[in-house]
């Protein structure tokens, strides 16, 4: 327990945290809302250039500046420093970050059990990180448990599948609330003249795979796709569908504001998640139009993702990179709506059955709760 008082400390190490937006961060916060603060002593350790440490919500972020990034990693002589001095009770890592790993072996920070959350394996790296391999996984030797998002990340990394018996799987969870606008979701339908719609959602990236889903749309008719999110690849996309003459069909959304999201995801008909790398490894965006009975076209990454919804039951997935197969599944979808229907249904009941988010917090209070026994 820690010193100061009768909670359990939890010290998550990451490479970024809260206010950026991303899958490991979403998940940290998830965790550190589902524990009490009277319970729980919540700390963070990350990098950031922009934030300085602080202390929000019954949580306090340390951050460190770093020199650089490199190959998907913080290089912070900072962040060894500031692990050198952790003292805790459980020590929580959430790779891939094998710096962090470099400087857990550097820093010796002082812990009684050792966590990791096992987001992916490492992807376009690989060569590049073969040197650190060793270290690696002797690192993940020593790890007390392993909590992964999905049971097929264990069943395709060769990294954890030796150590089954370490991990844990608990999903990332949502409330159910339907949280949308009838007013506007009316609206966003009559925009576009009663068009069926497919909405995204995500950075504008290569690994979301967007232009695939854009290229999908010369061969699809009477519908309309929207996509939300900003990002490096908004000109390359805008330049994309002024040449293939796709303007009325493809709609790139820039941000939208998080108190409109539901309203786009229960306006849409079809929910597209056409992302191309396994470093995808859930997409809880999926679950957020699945909530409210949409059915969704994902692609087989063998990750989280194809847990989340599930081909001929939650929706249809096709191959990555593959927008001839996008555009089929969507015309399958768009003219079957018995199908459609019955899809989204589906995903609704997954939804309410596997990852309600109260089930979660309860699952996250066991885990961290067993340092008592």
């Amino acid at each position: 327990m820690s010193k100061n008082n009768n909670k359990i400390k939890i010290t998550h190490v990451t490479r970024y945290a809260y206010p950026h937006i991303g899958g490991i961060e979403a998940v940290i916060s998830q965790i550190n809302d589902a524990l009490s603060n009277e319970e729980f002593e919540k700390e963070v350790l990350c990098c950031s250039n922009n934030e300085k440490s602080s202390f929000e919500n019954g949580v306090k972020y340390n951050r460190c500046r770093f020199l650089f990034e490199f190959a998907a990693n913080t290089i912070s002589p900072e962040f060894i420093w500031k692990l050198s001095k952790v003292d805790t009770d459980i020590l929580h890592y959430h790779m891939p970050f094998i710096f962090a790993v470099i400087a857990h072996f550097i820093a010796r920070p002082k812990y009684k059990k050792l966590y990791i959350t096992y987001h992916s394996d490492i992807i376009g790296y690989e060569k590049i990180m073969k040197p650190f391999w060793f270290i690696y996984k002797k690192f993940i030797e020593q790890v007390d448990k392993i909590h992964v998002l999905s049971p097929n990340i264990i069943e395709a990394s060769k990294i954890i599948n030796p150590y089954k018996g370490k991990c844990v799987v608990i999903p990332q969870g949502i409330n159910l609330e339907d949280k949308s606008d009838g007013k506007k979701v009316n609206q966003i339908k009559e925009k576009y003249n009663g068009k069926k719609i497919l909405f995204s959602l995500g950075r504008l990236i290569k690994y979301k795979g967007f232009i695939y889903g854009i290229e999908a749309m010369k061969k699809v008719d009477n519908a309309v796709y929207l996509i939300g999110g900003s990002g490096p690849l908004k000109k390359d996309f805008e330049n994309y569908i002024k040449e293939n003459q796709l303007e009325g069909k493809v709609i790139l959304l820039g941000r939208v504001d998080n108190e409109e999201l539901d309203n786009y995801y229960k306006a849409c008909d079809i929910y597209l998640f056409p992302s191309v790398m396994q470093s995808e490894a859930f997409g809880i965006v999926q679950l957020e139009a699945m909530k409210y009975g949409k059915p969704v076209i994902n692609t087989n990454l063998g990750t989280g993702v194809n847990y989340v919804s599930i081909h001929d039951k939650t929706g249809l997935t096709v191959e990555p990179k593959n927008s001839k197969e996008l555009a089929l599944a969507i015309n399958k979808l768009l003219n079957d709506d018995k199908l459609r229907e019955t899809l989204g249904q589906n995903a609704r009941k997954r939804c309410e059955n596997l990852f309600v988010i109260n089930k979660k917090f309860m699952q996250f209070n066991k885990l961290y709760g067993e340092i008592k026994k």
